[in-house]
């Protein structure tokens, strides 16, 4: 059943319960909350690290609630009928809920036309979304492939598709001049690849002994250092020991990672 809560007031602070997931939080929430930002628990979600990190840069107030379960549960479906995280609730704008992470982080942005989170001409804000849809169409399929490979003759092939894929990266870098993908400022372009990227090292040098080639991707590991460091990716980043037990279950399972997987 569900039951009502008072969730708690702060920049980003997370609303607890025993029953994860399970609960309608859509119950008893007080109309002046400034956002609600629905995750997974402990936000391991790389979707949803994508809208934390913009939150964060942003400075926008938000409550945190957790999303568990195979399944979503019915309450969250009424909110996102694709069962996916990340989602928001703005319920100061008659409980307007934006789902998708790009779509979030656009959302977020244009409440804050002042930030140079998203740049505010049209050709940069195109390339920016040009590098995003790269990610989600030709990184992300490549990393999680590798990964998921359980035939090591692919994995010179396969490996040569992930450096193919981030060699884009490398070169959007040579062309602004860095330190980010759209040159001095930070934008969804760094938000929009940086979570898996923080789980590609991670992944694939524990269970591929992989590493990222320096003499070809040099000016990418320089941005992958300067960007870890940023306060809103380390309030949202998952420990090295998180991420191997993660992966771990999703080698074990044969995890598809929504069609990104796809070796046979």
């Amino acid at each position: 059943a569900a039951s009502a809560f008072a969730p708690l007031r702060s920049v980003g602070c997370r609303a607890k319960t025993d029953l994860r997931g399970g609960y309608d939080s859509t119950v008893g929430i007080d109309p002046s909350t400034p956002l609600q930002f629905f995750t997974t628990p402990d936000n391991t979600c790389p979707y949803a690290a994508r809208s934390f990190i913009a939150l964060k840069e942003l400075g926008i107030p938000f409550e945190t609630q957790e999303v568990s379960g195979r399944p979503k549960p019915d309450w969250y479906l009424k909110i996102n009928p694709r069962g996916k995280v990340p989602a928001i609730k703005i319920p100061t704008e008659e409980n307007a809920v934006v789902y998708e992470s790009a779509i979030i982080c656009e959302y977020l942005c244009d409440t804050k036309p002042d930030s140079t989170l998203m740049p505010t001409d049209a050709i940069s804000r195109a390339q920016v979304r040009l590098l995003n849809d790269h990610c989600d169409t030709v990184l992300t399929p490549a990393q999680f492939t590798f990964f998921m490979s359980k035939d090591p003759e692919k994995d010179e092939e396969l490996s040569a598709g992930l450096e193919e894929a981030l060699m884009v990266y490398e070169e959007q870098l040579e062309k602004t001049g860095g330190p980010y993908l759209m040159g001095k400022h930070f934008t969804l372009a760094d938000v929009h690849v940086l979570p898996f990227m923080l789980r590609l090292v991670v992944s694939l040098r524990q269970f591929k002994q992989y590493e990222l080639p320096t003499e070809k991707l040099p000016k990418l590991l320089k941005w992958y250092e300067l960007c870890s460091q940023r306060d809103s990716v380390r309030a949202t980043a998952l420990t090295d020991e998180k991420i191997k037990e993660l992966y771990s279950m999703f080698l074990d399972i044969d995890y598809k990672f929504g069609g990104l997987n796809k070796n046979e």
